[in-house]
């Protein structure tokens, strides 16, 4: 997901200098810092994660949970990221708020599932 991210976000950058439109500032840079950063991080500590349930499961630590994480994330950034382009006067702007939340949720259970895994004994 943080290739895609990067994708997109360097094909929105490219096209704004393209049509030499800056209208869409916001949502580039998020698509690049948030998008990018945020999923690459996801992603190496998930991986981390499961590199040391590979003896065995952690305590607390489900891939219904990392999955749940996963999916949170997904629908989290994309709404965010529409809210941002939503016009602000009739008020529809304010779901990026709903879906900021749901980021909020995914970056908590991140959290809760890197501290259970450190709390846990290495399995080698």
């Amino acid at each position: 997901m943080a290739l895609f991210y990067l994708s997109l976000g360097l094909l929105l950058g490219a096209a704004m200098l393209w049509f030499g439109n800056d209208n869409f500032q916001f949502l580039h840079g998020h698509t690049l810092l948030v998008g990018t950063g945020l999923f690459a991080a996801y992603g190496a500590g998930l991986w981390w994660i499961a590199g040391r349930s590979a003896a065995g499961p952690l305590p607390g630590v489900t891939p219904a949970l990392a999955s749940a994480q996963f999916w949170l994330a997904n629908a989290g950034l994309p709404g965010i990221l529409a809210g941002s382009v939503l016009p602000i006067g009739l008020g529809l702007d304010r779901i990026g708020v709903l879906f900021g939340f749901m980021e909020a949720a995914a970056g908590v259970l991140f959290a809760l599932l890197l501290s259970r895994a450190l709390k846990s004994k290495p399995t080698s």
